[in-house]
């Protein structure tokens, strides 16, 4: 954790469950196996990476936008770059480590929180200015310095 280089892959994604959601449900456009306030993630190639100074992100996006307009290039939730108001602490009480910074593309405005359990396991929340807010449960795992 304190060289700062890590790589959290989500399992499942948490959208928030709204009244279009549970439209989208009941009308059978999730996946089997799935539901609308969990959806599998295996096998798809998330990923959040913190590097250093530099974070990136490539994560699927699921839930509503908040104001008119598009989503932008991109559906997911996509960034690369210098994070600004980058937390990093270890909470004794809870034996988690949680860090959170923002971070800004193009098209919208992310606040992270990542919070890291004992056993690798993770869970992210992502908050923006334009869409309702998405929690990811996932592993975190070292990235090798020497890639």
């Amino acid at each position: 954790m304190t060289s700062k280089n890590i790589e959290f892959t989500a399992t499942s994604a948490s959208p928030m469950v709204t009244q279009s959601m549970t439209a989208i449900a009941n009308s059978g456009l999730i996946a089997p196996g799935n539901t609308v306030s969990r959806i599998d993630l295996n096998g798809t190639g998330n990923f959040l990476k913190i590097e250093g100074d530099s974070v990136s992100a490539n994560l699927p996006y699921f839930g509503e936008r908040q104001f008119g307009g598009g989503y932008g290039v991109t559906p997911g939730i996509e960034f690369n770059g210098s994070p600004s108001n980058y937390i990093q602490e270890f909470n004794n009480d809870k034996q988690k480590y949680t860090i959170s910074f923002q971070i800004n593309n193009s098209s919208d405005r992310y606040m992270v929180y990542v919070d890291i359990f004992p056993n690798m396991s993770s869970v992210v929340s992502v908050n923006m200015a334009n869409r309702n807010t998405i929690q990811y449960n996932g592993r975190v795992n070292a990235i090798n310095e020497e890639q």
